[in-house]
C-alpha cells in the first residue's frame, strides 16, 4: 500500500552564485573587448578623416561602408548585453523552479533507488502489458538481495521494497541499490522494460556551466533530465 511522506529539511547550495558570477565576469570581459574594438575603430576613422587629402576626400561609398561596419559592431555589443541579461534570468528561473522539488521524489534515467530507514522505492516502465515480470534488486557490490514478481501493466510501475532480503529474511542496510527487470510479453517473448532511478531531492545548485542540478540521495541529476516528480511513494519514515 502506498502512502505519501511529508519530508522536511533540504538545502539550497549557494555555490551556484559563484558559477553565475564567473559567467557574468566572462561575458563582461567579452563585452569590454567589443567596446574597446569600437573605440579603436572610431579613433582610426576620425584620424583618417582628419588627415585625408582635401583635394581627394574619402569616397562617399567607402565612408558609408565604414559607418555601417561601426553600426554592426555596436549592434553586436547591444545584442550580447541583452542575451546576457536573458541568460541570467533563465538560470535564476531554473534554480527557483527546482527549489520546489526539495522534499519531493523524482525519477530520471538510470536503475537506482535509495533505501531510507528500511524502505526503498524503484520504478520501471513497460511498453505494453506483460505476461510476467521478475524484479531483481542488488546492493552496491552486485549481490542480489531481492527477487520477486513485479506489476505487469503498461506504463510506469512502482516497486516499494521493505529492505528485507528475499533469500535470508534479513534486513538489508540503508543505501543505494539497483533494480533489473526481466519481462515477458503475452506471447512469452522478451519485453524491453525501462528502469528508472528514483530519489528524494535534498538540495539544488548551479554548476560552473550554469546547469541546474538536483541532489537526490548520492546522485546528482540535471534539472532537464527529470522525468517525473511526485509525493514520496513510501510509507511514513
Amino acid at each position: 500500500m502506498e502512502t505519501d511522506l511529508i519530508a522536511s529539511g533540504g538545502t539550497v547550495n549557494t555555490g551556484g552564485l559563484n558559477a553565475a558570477t564567473s559567467s557574468r565576469t566572462s561575458a563582461n570581459a567579452s563585452q569590454t573587448q567589443l567596446s574597446s574594438d569600437i573605440n579603436f575603430f572610431l579613433k582610426m576613422l576620425t584620424t583618417q578623416l582628419k588627415n585625408q587629402d582635401p583635394s581627394a576626400p574619402m569616397d562617399t561609398n567607402q565612408f558609408t561602408q565604414q559607418i555601417a561596419q561601426y553600426s554592426g559592431v555596436q549592434q553586436q555589443v547591444n545584442t550580447n548585453a541583452t542575451l546576457e541579461k536573458l541568460l541570467a534570468a533563465s538560470k535564476q528561473s531554473g534554480i527557483t523552479t527546482a527549489v520546489g522539488y526539495i522534499g519531493k521524489e523524482i525519477e530520471s534515467k538510470g536503475n537506482t533507488g535509495d533505501v531510507i530507514a528500511g524502505q526503498g522505492a524503484f520504478s520501471y516502465v513497460l511498453p505494453k502489458i506483460a505476461n510476467s515480470t521478475e524484479v531483481t534488486i542488488s546492493d552496491a557490490l552486485g549481490r542480489v538481495v531481492f527477487r520477486g514478481n513485479g506489476d505487469t501493466k503498461e506504463g510506469r510501475n512502482l516497486v516499494i521494497w521493505d529492505g528485507i532480503n528475499s533469500e535470508t529474511g534479513a534486513q538489508e542496510p540503508d543505501g543505494t541499490y539497483t533494480i533489473a527487470i526481466n519481462a515477458l510479453d503475452t506471447q512469452n517473448k522478451p519485453l524491453l522494460a525501462e528502469p528508472r532511478s528514483v530519489g528524494i531531492v535534498s538540495g539544488v545548485e548551479n554548476d560552473s556551466a550554469g546547469n541546474t542540478l538536483l541532489q537526490a540521495g548520492n546522485r546528482t541529476v540535471k534539472f532537464e533530465d527529470v522525468l517525473a516528480v511526485r509525493a514520496i511513494s513510501r510509507a511514513n519514515i
